[in-house]
């Protein structure tokens, strides 16, 4: 029963955070950089925060107690993260939920299966359990590859026919041109770096052991205690995305679209608030799958996320008068991820 109840609640944790960017799509008002600001600020301060001091007695003496290098690792790590969250969001915008998905989460996924897994669990890289997750990640890397050609075959495709492929001009506040061949290898690229990036989290957590024994001993619970590490790992995370967001908002004069309306404030607070709650169920999904729950957890809940965020570009019309060969080489990508989450799985019931 345990370990069915840390698949169940990173499957939630996946779909939470795999449809948390659709109310992008809802701005009306709002340029990219009002939306993302009020993001930041709820999803990587607020929120984490709010959370942490509302299930968690006594974090107060938690942080207290800390030695500075306890609280620095998983903060440092944060601010690295951080830059992956902002070229998340960039390419989020000017390539679409679903190319940016793929290759953002399938190259997260890999780098934060195998980096818990060589860190932490060395002896294991060559046992049954260690092939599997080093098979699956070699299927997760091949699957992201495939994502990222069909998107840029559908980039030609919308830029043949005079639309954005992203943002349509329904999202009047974000819509933009199709990209170039330049443009687009520079934002997957982008992508890609995001998706090495976006593995420091996960070892942020991997590494803030000592925080969340602390969290046990003031009397938090086993399957919380894991969140008295976000708040400081997402502050760190928060620096440079609110940093790029203010100087758009002054390049741009954008200040002034603030007055947008309680509706615009919505999108922002509610994406902030899918992400934390994915991201709360993940980290406590992990106290009950085990050794190996930080690596596989991951692995398994980036996969979640994929599948969940295809789907959000499927029903935004990303893939709308696009060739059907195009979105089958899309589709084969999407299989191969969804194999790579079946090793993953399978490696998880071999490691017990």
């Amino acid at each position: 029963m345990t370990l069915l109840h840390g698949f169940a609640l990173t499957f939630l944790a996946g779909l939470s955070v795999g449809f948390c960017m659709w109310s992008m799509k809802w701005a009306r008002t709002w340029k990219w950089e009002n939306f993302w600001l009020i993001y930041s600020l709820f999803s990587l301060i607020i929120f984490p925060f709010g959370l942490a001091f509302w299930l968690l007695p006594h974090l107060g003496r938690v942080y207290a107690s800390l030695m500075p290098f306890e609280a620095l690792k998983p903060f440092l790590l944060g601010v690295l993260w951080g830059f992956a969250q902002l070229g998340c969001g960039i390419c989020l915008h000017k390539i679409g939920f679903a190319v940016t998905g793929a290759v953002v989460n399938g190259i997260g996924a890999a780098f934060g299966t195998l980096l818990p897994l060589a860190l932490l669990h060395r002896a294991m890289v060559f046992q049954t359990s260690g092939v599997l997750i080093l098979s699956g990640t070699l299927v997760m890397l091949g699957g992201v590859a495939l994502c990222g050609w069909s998107g840029y075959q559908r980039e030609n495709e919308a830029s043949r026919q005079g639309r954005g492929a992203g943002f349509s001009v329904k999202e009047s506040a974000m819509s933009q041109v199709a990209s170039t061949r330049a443009g687009y290898i520079l934002n997957v690229g982008i992508a890609v770096g995001a998706g090495v990036l976006a593995s420091l989290l996960n070892v942020a957590l991997a590494y803030g052991g000592d925080i969340i024994q602390n969290a046990r001993l003031q009397g938090g619970q086993a399957s919380w205690s894991p969140l008295a590490v976000w708040p400081i790992a997402l502050l760190g995370g928060s620096l440079a995305n609110m940093a790029y967001c203010i100087y758009l908002l002054s390049h741009n004069n954008s200040w002034g679209n603030f007055r947008g309306g309680i509706r615009e404030v919505f999108n922002p607070v509610l994406a902030g608030f899918m992400l934390m709650g994915g991201v709360a169920l993940y980290s406590s999904g992990t106290t009950f799958l085990g050794i190996l729950g930080v690596s596989i957890g991951y692995a398994l809940y980036m996969i979640v996320v994929i599948l969940s965020g295809q789907l959000a570009a499927i029903f935004t019309g990303e893939w709308y008068l696009t060739r059907r060969v195009t979105s089958r080489l899309f589709g084969a990508g999407i299989a191969l991820l969804f194999l790579a989450f079946i090793a993953i799985g399978a490696a998880n019931y071999v490691g017990k």
